[in-house]
């Protein structure tokens, strides 16, 4: 996401972008029924109470399900063709799936399930990519 995007989402996202800032991936929690929820809204889509709070997690993901891009669909974009882009899961906020882009892993190696870890840049205007687990597979 570009500085001018992550500027210009909407406000509940800015927590989401507040935590990748600081090198850190979060979520929105009901302290209610205890249940994680991703779009954030105001209110738990599972029991309507307003005591949401951001919960870190490790960001440590598995792979759900993925398509590989092979047109440049602008040349605004700075994808290198071909580009995973990614459906991943969190074993630390259950029912939580993010849309992302897959890094440094080549597709012959995608498979369901696999192990993903979060790659944070862009400093004030961070992103979030998955790769292979740093060290561990």
């Amino acid at each position: 996401m570009s500085s001018s995007s992550a500027a210009q989402a909407p406000k509940e996202f800015q927590p989401f972008f507040g935590s990748l800032v600081s090198g850190q991936l979060s979520f929105p929690l009901c302290n209610s029924c205890g249940k994680f929820q991703w779009y954030p809204m105001h209110a738990c889509k599972f029991c309507s109470s307003r005591d949401i709070t951001w919960k870190p997690i490790s960001g440590d993901a598995r792979l759900f399900s993925w398509t590989v891009v092979r047109f440049k669909f602008s040349r605004h974009l700075p994808h290198e063709l071909p580009y995973v882009v990614a459906l991943v899961e969190f074993d630390e906020a259950p029912g939580v799936k993010l849309v992302t882009n897959l890094v440094g892993v080549a597709i012959e190696q995608l498979k369901e399930g696999m192990k993903l870890t979060p790659v944070i840049s862009g400093g004030k205007a961070p992103r979030v990519e998955f790769g292979p687990p740093r060290g561990r597979e």
